[in-house]
């Protein structure tokens, strides 16, 4: 049982990453086509975030949905791991 455990953490762990290769990357690629900068931490004070949208006024749309995007997949990766330690605590329990 603990090895059906262990590649179900594989698979968690493989679909994540394919899930952030496949969005997050498309995303930021689109922001670099347009030469945008902002620093990682503005995502996360709103002040910030609409001072640097305010020196790309035609990419607002594509920055705020980064955002969100940027944001979400932070609760996911928690999510991910809390996941993965509750099997871990499974196979633990099994053992």
């Amino acid at each position: 049982m603990a090895f059906v455990y262990a590649i179900l953490i594989f698979l968690v762990f493989i679909l994540f990453n394919v899930y952030i290769r496949v969005k997050t990357f498309g995303m930021y690629k689109q922001l670099v086509q347009n030469r945008i900068q902002f620093n990682f931490m503005d995502l996360f004070n709103q002040q910030k975030w609409d001072q640097a949208k305010s020196h790309y006024p035609d990419s607002v749309e594509l920055m705020d949905r980064f955002r969100t995007h940027i944001r979400l997949t932070g609760l996911l990766f928690i999510a991910v791991i809390v996941i993965v330690l509750g099997l871990l605590f499974l196979i633990r329990m099994q053992a």
